[in-house]
């Protein structure tokens, strides 16, 4: 049958035929013998990875699984978790699992590689994050040959173990603005790297505490003007490779460093603050694919002329880091709703009725899927316009990263919260693995890019864009409650649209006092975009039983955006009568309804499709809850 929905003048019957999203007639899951089954959605949603990263990844799965280093481990100290989460990282390097050259010669297999850390534990995942991505990734982006050749052969082994000094304790989001600086001296061939105020010091810098021996640095880049011998030249932000510590692990000459301490999380993480008192830098020490600086003049060059320019190019490899996080945000996701979904289809109250029966229960949890499906299908779109090399892609990359990375992580709060919540005090004990997520992921929201900050730099390429493009952008603003459940990417686009032009029409000037107009446009552009990405996804799977399945979500993920921003489409009159607007909850109601129904049925198969390995669900209450207490 088609797809039907719920008339607000019976919302007990389900009546007129529609078709959701596209002209595609889809049809409900309507009972048991639909067969769905969760494992031809897992192989769907694992084939983008290509069969040597499945094997990849299986081989690590199989080695954590053989070394009990790697189990989950809770209630240690802060010096306990930093220990454990070092020597776990020994063991992946010693693999030789994790190959940095890989973030510029197979990022496919590097991301791949780096997700199954994202499983065995999140500290452990941002350790190796620093290491792998941030300050061995930058030096395969930004050095050349003798960068590679002379340091990353030691960082993939662990020889060197390196850390990421962009934060300042005064500078997080503004990097351009950050205060650390390096002034090249040609009589003596060295760079004089210096911290000149507090602020400049670099905070929350991950591994620099206790491990770390190298250090990327970013600081303002001051070389000699020709033909002036006192005066110099600023040529913006560059990169330097720094030794912070000495082979025995002592402290090198003009470095200091502080411990940052205890944190609400990732604890394992070993975070500190660095000041350096005139640091003497060999040449070689500038990661010099952009720019250089001649070794006996101190004349500065660049393909770059532009120096915001040449800056963006040199921050554009920091799109890896991003993706990791918003991957390890939808992870997560999947974990906590495993575990939450499992518990809500087995545990009763008040009698022999299972909770997930109760719509409150299947609001927080069935809409959490359509979404976590969503991004994931978004984030492998994105994998796949990294892919490309050419200009155009290289933007798109950047706002879709950002866009993605914050919609995820914002996800993954949210999401997590209301599995905490789901399961009620079962959702605070550790072993029940939602708690320690939480407040170890609770960072994700704001590093590499704090959220409302990156959605303000989509929006902007988004108002640059349409900016030029006036005559295409969506007019029409009067829907029926029809087209709402036709077409909901029509209104995502109508809204994205109507903030532009609301943005453009107040000019440049008044975009400082609209900010939060402007991360409503980012937040609608990603929005908009991920239901795109998520619908021509689904509709390659060949499967017609999952992608039926699939084909729900894609539509239920497309309500729910229309409902979340309801009040925005009212406000406007844009959904006529404005009643009828009542049909978008009663609707989603049915969905939730539907797909929960049968002690969660589908829904767990759904959850089964999200190809986590069963090792790495290790919540009691995600197996027997009754047994519990034998667990602890």
């Amino acid at each position: 049958m088609d797809v039907i929905y719920v008339k607000s003048d019976s919302s007990s019957q389900l009546s007129s035929t529609v078709s959701p999203i596209t002209t595609k007639n889809l049809q409900f899951i309507s009972s048991p013998s639909s067969t769905l089954n969760g494992n031809s959605i897992r192989a769907f949603i694992l084939s983008h990875l290509g069969e040597s990263n499945l094997s990849l990844q299986n081989k690590m799965f199989d080695y954590f699984k053989s070394n009990s280093i790697f189990n989950p481990k809770y209630g240690l100290s802060m010096d306990e978790s930093r220990e454990l989460t070092y020597q776990r990282l020994i063991l992946v390097a010693s693999q030789h699992f994790i190959r940095s050259m890989d973030t510029i010669t197979d990022q496919k297999r590097f991301m791949a590689a780096m997700q199954c850390l994202h499983f065995v534990d999140y500290t452990l995942s941002i350790k190796a994050g620093v290491h792998f991505t941030l300050c061995a990734g930058t030096i395969a982006k930004l050095g050349t040959t003798k960068h590679h050749n002379a340091l990353l052969p030691k960082l993939d082994s662990l020889e060197l173990a390196g850390c990421f000094g962009m934060t300042e304790l005064g500078h997080g989001s503004n990097v351009m603005g950050i205060e650390t600086i390096a002034v090249y001296d040609k009589v003596n061939r060295v760079f004089d790297l210096h911290t000149p105020t507090n602020s400049a010091s670099k905070f929350w810098i991950g591994g620099a505490a206790k491990h770390a021996k190298v250090c990327t640095v970013f600081a303002q880049l001051y070389t000699p003007e020709e033909g002036e011998s006192e005066k110099l030249r600023w040529n913006g932000p560059h990169v330097f490779v720094v030794r912070l510590r000495n082979d025995d692990m002592s402290v090198v000459k003009g470095v200091r460093i502080a411990d940052c301490g205890a944190k609400m999380g990732l604890q394992g993480v070993d975070n500190g603050q660095i000041w350096f008192d005139h640091c003497k830098l060999p040449h070689d020490a500038l990661l010099n694919r952009f720019a250089d600086v001649d070794v006996n003049t101190g004349r500065y060059s660049s393909p770059i002329s532009n120096i915001h320019s040449r800056f963006g190019a040199m921050i554009g490899g920091l799109t890896t880091g991003r993706f990791l996080i918003a991957a390890a945000a939808v992870d997560a996701c999947k974990i906590g709703l495993i575990v939450t979904s499992r518990y809500a289809c087995s545990r009763n109250q008040f009698g022999s009725k299972n909770i997930i029966e109760y719509v409150t229960h299947q609001r927080r949890i069935v809409p959490a899927i359509a979404s976590t499906y969503a991004l994931e299908f978004g984030m492998q779109g994105l994998a796949q316009i990294m892919e490309s090399k050419d200009k155009e892609s290289a933007k798109l990359v950047h706002v879709l990263s950002c866009g993605l990375k914050a919609m995820a992580t914002w996800h993954r709060a949210e999401t997590l919260q209301k599995c905490r919540e789901c399961c009620g005090g079962m959702g605070v004990l550790a072993v029940n693995q939602i708690g320690p997520l939480l407040n170890d992921m609770n960072v994700d929201t704001t590093f590499e890019g704090d959220n409302s900050v990156i959605l303000q730099q989509v929006a902007r390429a988004v108002l640059t864009e349409k900016g030029m493009k006036k005559n295409e952008m969506e007019e029409t603003g009067c829907f029926t409650i029809d087209d709402v459940m036709k077409n909901s990417l029509r209104l995502l686009k109508w809204r994205e649209d109507r903030l532009a032009t609301e943005l453009l029409q107040g000019g440049e000037k008044m975009l400082d006092a609209n900010l939060d107009h402007v991360v409503a446009l980012g937040i609608a552009h990603t929005e908009r975009r991920v239901l795109e990405l998520f619908d021509a996804k689904v509709s390659q799977c060949l499967d017609p039983i999952a992608r039926n399945a699939l084909q729900q979500l894609v539509w239920l993920y497309g309500l729910c955006c229309v409902e979340n921003h309801l009040e925005f489409y009212l406000a406007r009159d844009a959904i006529v009568p404005a009643k009828d607007s009542l049909q978008i909850h009663s609707q989603i109601n049915a969905i939730c309804a539907q797909i929960s129904a049968n002690n969660g049925q589908i829904l767990l198969e759904l959850c089964n499709g999200f190809g986590i390995p069963e090792q790495f669900i290790t919540a009691p209450i995600a197996h027997d809850w009754t047994l519990i207490e034998s667990k602890l």
